[in-house]
């Protein structure tokens, strides 16, 4: 298993590279099954690329440029980033940041205060933390979602159904909610979504396999 190394540019690594870094790191330091581990790389891909400094609406190539709430494109600053405030008009206008494109205001902050590596959060360096962001979504799914990190870590779980457990009852995209509320799984829409996103855990179990025949 490889380690960040310092200033890393991930949108200048090639995906599969990408892929390897955060499976090898959920299965070897947070206990995932393979399986497990590349259900949720599958679903980082649809959200971020694998890039811990993607914004929402940027292109994988520049992660920190998107519109500002003037409509403009520019490069936001990671403290932008961090400090993001829709009635000062602060930052990106949409709100997605990291690996998991965390848009909630409490995951939000909690990326950005997440204690790692034994020290205090890492502010706003944390948009570059390939490192700290894995730490984050591992104890976010273990501490809050306990039923998909069971799910996730049972010996059994196939690929497929541990990429629709995590966007289903993690990531929970708006293209699988209605009214305020998740589609059922059967639905289309739903079912569209799951299907969309399993070549890409497919991918990241592949690119695991190849690495650790």
């Amino acid at each position: 298993m490889t380690n960040q190394t310092k200033d890393q540019h991930w949108e200048q690594q090639s995906l599969e590279k990408r892929m390897l870094y955060v499976m090898e790191h959920l299965i070897d330091d947070y206990g995932y099954p393979v399986n497990g581990a590349a259900g949720v790389v599958g679903n980082l891909v649809a959200e971020s690329g694998v890039i811990p400094n993607r914004i929402e609406g940027s292109a994988p190539g520049t992660p920190m440029r998107s519109q500002n709430f003037a409509g403009a494109v520019v490069n936001h600053t990671p403290q932008a980033i961090m400090n993001r405030n829709s009635a000062q008009h602060v930052g990106p206008a949409r709100p997605g940041i990291g690996l998991a494109q965390w848009t909630a205001p409490p995951r939000r902050a909690g990326l950005f205060s997440h204690p790692f590596d034994g020290g205090g959060g890492l502010g706003a360096n944390a948009v570059f933390s390939m490192d700290d962001q894995i730490d984050y979504l591992a104890d976010e799914i273990h501490d809050v979602y306990a039923g998909v990190n069971a799910f996730l870590k049972k010996s059994t779980v196939q690929v497929n159904d541990a990429c629709d457990e995590v966007v289903y009852n993690y990531e929970v995209p708006g293209a699988i909610i209605q009214g305020g509320s998740r589609l059922p799984r059967s639905d289309p829409r739903v079912r569209d979504v799951f299907a969309k996103r399993r070549p890409s855990a497919q991918a990241a179990l592949n690119a695991y396999r190849a690495a650790h025949p």
